[in-house]
């Protein structure tokens, strides 16, 4: 009986073959690792809620607003009181 002949491969398609796929099956790996996180948020959605929920884009309501304001003021007021201590013992040293 009459075997069918293989055609042959050249050795340096084999070779070649034998070195690139290694380093394109590493580099793809190594970009999944480097942006995974990226990915794994991409895919999962979690970008879209994220967004969905962002101060700017939501409109804030009257008593957060009027909450605000009065935590800013005490603020100022004890930045004004650190100032003026500060000048008097510059004033002292003069």
């Amino acid at each position: 009986m009459a075997q069918k002949k293989r055609p042959k491969r050249s050795w340096l398609k084999a070779l070649l073959f034998y070195i690139f796929f290694p380093l394109i099956v590493w580099g793809l790996a190594f970009a999944i690792w480097l942006y995974g996180y990226d990915l794994t948020r991409l895919f999962s959605g979690a970008a879209q809620n994220s967004k969905a929920t962002s101060k700017a884009a939501r409109r804030p309501d009257k008593s957060e607003n009027a909450d605000a304001a009065p935590t800013n003021r005490p603020q100022e007021k004890i930045l004004d009181e650190d100032r003026k201590s500060l000048e008097d013992v510059l004033k002292r040293r003069q």
